[in-house]
């Protein structure tokens, strides 16, 4: 599929006067302002992105009452079970409130993660009456999870057990009948930074129960230590799940990556270890996504979560490594089990005739491995550019995973084709649902004709934005460095993308990787050049011989070697000259 790219609208007055207000460079000016960020205070809060300007956690609803129901439960010795969800956001917000009411001196708090392919998402009557009936548990906290559990929270009530659901998914018509709901967006919020991710949502429940062992406004030297390291929880799981990293998200992730580098936890020093990321420079938000986040999700998709979590809390270094070295082998085999699937999944497609005329992609088979079935709907998203459904079909229930493109509502188009199914939730971008076996051709069926009916021309044009146009020469290591100062990046900041025409590609490009898949490509513009490395784009980069005049879509950072610092482009895209005239404005 042809990429149309879409270059960002440039007004050289706004650009000037940010410039000169915040005293940075026209091209950060340019990309601030692209952010939605055109005035100097602002763009300094932003590039700052201070602890302190993080909202007091009794703002966020339901919070305050939640944390006093904690306090009771602690100072009366009764039985705590934190539920949390099996995937990177739930397992890290389970580790953050569990291990801070232990410190706050609760003597019986354990945590519960349910199976994935046992039990499924979510909070489940079987567990709840194990929990109540097994464990003696008295009070009961979800994390990332619960906001659609309206009979799981009916059935806590009549099991006598107090519930306080902490959740940060789309909200029903219904609300469950929990003691208390703990949730950025309830419905009257004012909440200033509505998409926290499950575990900043359980992290400003554990600040607010903190600040109640202290003087009621800020918590005591041992707590607000660890609410200090618990941050790099919260950037862990805030980058997993994949939500804005605007407001508060950004200033969570940005300290939390700090800490991660600098002072991390045993199990994150384990993680960070067998990911290979321990003795790097600086942390990124990408290296959550592509090494540490997969192996936590690894065990909530092949295993049991709950060992993720123990890594997460422990203090036993042995222990910990041991954890992370399993996770890291089921990590190997989530991804021989994906790359099979994938396979399968792209046989299907081209049997049924492609998908040039279809509005989404909806697969099921037997034998699919439950756990799995989200990545893989990622990837034929991502291949395909559509709507994807991914279907675990059992004997008698199918367990599927939807992945959006941008711009589109996946959570709304699985509402508006719901009769049928057994259950569903998730948001905009991700969602999951349970069917009848029976049901699923109907389903699939309804799901991709609404998908045809409801997507439009734009969305279904696989789009490259760009921020802005450069002349190679322009990027000095300083205002690289500059540049970089918008870290971390992610969804609602993403990674600044440039563009330089007319560049030339000096000398053939050189195939590098483990596996022969990458390219090492210097390109000349004027009396300027730079080198460029193409991930993953060895195939197409067949067309760059020595020579060749085209333009690139870029990623700029900052390639150090041994002690050397130079400018590298990290290839997203380029078209050669012939086509390069397809770059668009986008109107302002």
């Amino acid at each position: 599929m042809s990429t149309r790219w879409r270059l960002k609208p440039h007004d050289p007055d706004r650009v000037s006067a940010l410039s000169r207000g915040a005293g940075l460079s026209p091209l950060t000016a340019q990309l601030l302002i692209n952010r939605g960020i055109d005035e100097p205070a602002r763009a300094k809060a932003f590039l700052d992105a201070r602890v302190g300007s993080l909202h007091d956690p009794a703002s966020l609803p339901g919070a305050a009452d939640a944390a006093d129901r904690i306090v009771r439960a602690i100072r009366a010795g009764k039985k705590i079970v934190i539920y949390g969800d099996y995937d990177v956001d739930g397992v890290c917000g389970t580790s953050i409130l569990w291990a801070c009411l232990r410190l706050a001196g609760a003597g019986q708090v354990d945590y519960y993660i349910p199976h994935r392919v046992e039990e499924g998402y979510g909070v489940n009557r079987e567990a709840l009456e194990r929990l109540v009936h097994e464990q003696g548990a008295e009070l009961i906290v979800t994390v990332d999870c619960g906001i659609s559990a309206l009979a799981e929270a009916r059935r806590a009530r009549e099991l006598g057990v107090e519930l306080i659901v902490t959740d940060h998914h789309t909200i029903g018509p219904d609300l469950p009948e929990a003691d208390v709901i703990v949730h950025p967006r309830l419905p009257g919020s004012q909440y200033h930074c509505g998409d926290l991710c499950g575990a900043g949502v359980a992290f400003k429940l554990a600040w607010q129960v903190c600040k109640s062992f202290g003087d009621g406004k800020k918590a005591s030297p041992h707590l607000r230590d660890f609410l200090v390291g618990a941050m790099s929880l919260v950037a862990l799981a805030t980058v997993a799940d994949v939500v804005p990293l605007e407001d508060e998200n950004r200033t969570l992730v940005r300290h939390g990556l700090a800490g991660m580098g600098q002072n991390p936890s045993e199990g994150l020093r384990a993680l960070l270890e067998v990911s290979g990321c321990l003795d790097k420079k600086k942390l990124t938000s990408g290296m959550i996504g592509f090494n540490l986040g997969p192996r936590i999700n690894a065990a909530g998709r092949l295993e049991r979560a709950m060992m993720a979590v123990e890594m997460l809390t422990t203090n036993d270094t042995a222990r910990a490594r041991e954890i992370a070295s399993e996770l890291d082998r089921c990590n190997a085999r989530r991804q021989e089990v994906e790359q099979s699937m994938v396979a399968e999944a792209h046989e299907m497609i081209k049997v049924f005739g492609g998908i040039s005329d279809r509005g989404a992609i909806v697969v099921g088979r037997s034998g699919w491995h439950p756990g799995v079935i989200g990545i893989v709907a990622g990837r034929l998203m991502e291949t395909y550019h559509r709507p994807a459904i991914v279907v675990a079909l059992g004997d008698e229930v199918g367990q599927g995973s939807a992945r959006s493109i941008p711009g589109f509502d996946l959570y709304e188009a699985i509402r508006a084709c719901s009769n049928g199914l057994l259950a569903f939730g998730g948001h905009r971008a991700a969602a999951g649902l349970k069917l009848p076996v029976s049901h699923f051709p109907t389903f699939a069926e309804q799901f991709e004709s609404h998908c045809r009916g409801s997507l439009t021309t734009e969305q279904l044009q696989k789009t490259l934005t760009i921020d802005a146009e450069v002349m190679l020469g322009q990027l000095t290591p300083a205002v690289v460095d500059e540049i970089e100062r918008l870290e971390p990046h992610g969804m609602g900041n993403p990674r600044p993308l440039l563009v330089a025409n007319g560049v030339r590609v000096l000398g053939d490009p050189r195939v590098v990787g483990p596996r022969q898949n990458h390219l090492q490509i210097r390109f000349s513009q004027g009396t300027a050049s730079a080198k460029a490395i193409a991930w993953n784009m060895t195939e197409k980069g067949k067309k760059l011989a020595a020579g060749t005049l085209c333009s690139v879509a870029f990623h700029p950072s900052i390639n150090e070697w041994k002690g050397r610092r130079e400018v590298q482009l990290e290839v997203k895209d380029f078209q050669l000259d012939e086509v390069s005239s397809h770059v668009q404005t986008q109107p302002a």
